[in-house]
């Protein structure tokens, strides 16, 4: 139904800035709300059924959502209201879908999904940039210009702080390997515990997000979200430095966000939340024990399950490995 809804849309121009450019200011940002949201959702279901996301490219050109209200659209309008400088109603899509034009624009991103689109990219950076240059820059653009107004006793604007900060934290984590994998290059020490920090911030603001009561409402979409490239990263990581400096403050936090989610994973009991249970449950009975057990566990128990579960999904964590 969602390829049938997408396939409709591009039909009916939604894709095209020049099109929508042809409506009443309304109707305009309504298709521009609706076609963002058909590419966010379609690209989440490629990432659960391990397929690229075709459509997240610089295929087509509509604008991201305005960062308006939604009574300053009027019918009778015929030009765009002004832009806030505040937090507005719909600011939870407006976010999603700046990060999201952003990231299909991005060299790592275009990497994966159609190297051949990259040179687009390049035109979009505008010279170089240090490595994750674009991420940070964008991480403080999206912080200034929409966080720094949010509510957090606000239940909308509490999810969109945290899911945000995931989201930005789960790219700062991959772009680095779209490199790595492909050259013989090793990372050294300080690029993987960059890369583990990233990781534990997505598990933290998936945390927060479970536990908290405002966020009742939203629990769905929580839930669509599992952080699973971030236990994969560290599971690996786990492995290969069992003791490093950053192992308890590691484990602690998957038992934390294990803690968080028991209670949705104990509503689905199919082999794949079986797997994610195990490697949370790892991680909260580990605080427990000791560096030699924890190393044990990483090279014998959870490693040798997800290598003989996942061996023939490799494609999916290609930027993880």
């Amino acid at each position: 139904m969602l390829s049938l809804a997408i396939r409709i849309a591009q039909r009916m121009g939604l894709h095209s800035e020049s099109a929508c450019a042809k409506c009443p200011a309304l109707e305009a940002e309504m298709r521009r709300r609706l076609w963002w949201s058909l590419m966010l959702i379609e690209t989440r279901i490629c990432e659960m059924a391990d397929y690229k996301a075709m459509m997240l490219t610089p295929t087509w050109d509509c604008r991201a959502p305005l960062n308006v209200n939604d009574f300053d659209l009027q019918p009778e309008m015929k030009d765009s209201p002004a832009v806030q400088g505040k937090s507005i109603e719909a600011i939870f899509a407006v976010v999603c879908s700046e990060m999201g034009e952003f990231v299909r624009h991005s060299a790592f991103h275009l990497g994966f999904i159609s190297p051949a689109l990259k040179t687009v990219a390049k035109d979009v950076q505008r010279g170089p940039v240090s490595e994750g240059g674009e991420l940070v820059r964008l991480e403080k653009t999206i912080e200034d210009k929409y966080l720094k107004f949010c509510n957090p006793e606000n239940p909308l604007h509490f999810m969109t702080i945290w899911t945000t900060r995931g989201y930005l934290a789960k790219n700062r984590l991959v772009e680095p390997f779209s490199s790595f994998s492909r050259s013989s290059k090793q990372q050294t020490d300080a690029q993987r515990d960059a890369a583990i920090s990233h990781a534990l911030k997505m598990l933290e603001c998936d945390t927060k997000l479970m536990n908290s009561p405002l966020t009742k409402g939203y629990l769905w979409l929580v839930q669509f979200h599992w952080p699973f490239p971030a236990y994969i990263h560290i599971t690996q990581d786990l492995r290969r430095r069992p003791v490093s400096d950053r192992a308890e403050q590691t484990w602690e936090t998957m038992s934390d966000n294990y803690e968080a989610r028991s209670m949705f994973l104990a509503q689905n009991d199919n082999p794949f939340k079986k797997l994610l249970r195990l490697s949370s449950r790892l991680g909260g009975h580990a605080k427990h024990c000791s560096a030699n057990q924890r190393s044990r566990w990483c090279h014998r128990g959870l490693y040798q399950i997800l290598d003989k579960k996942w061996r023939n999904r490799r494609k999916m964590y290609k930027l993880l490995m």
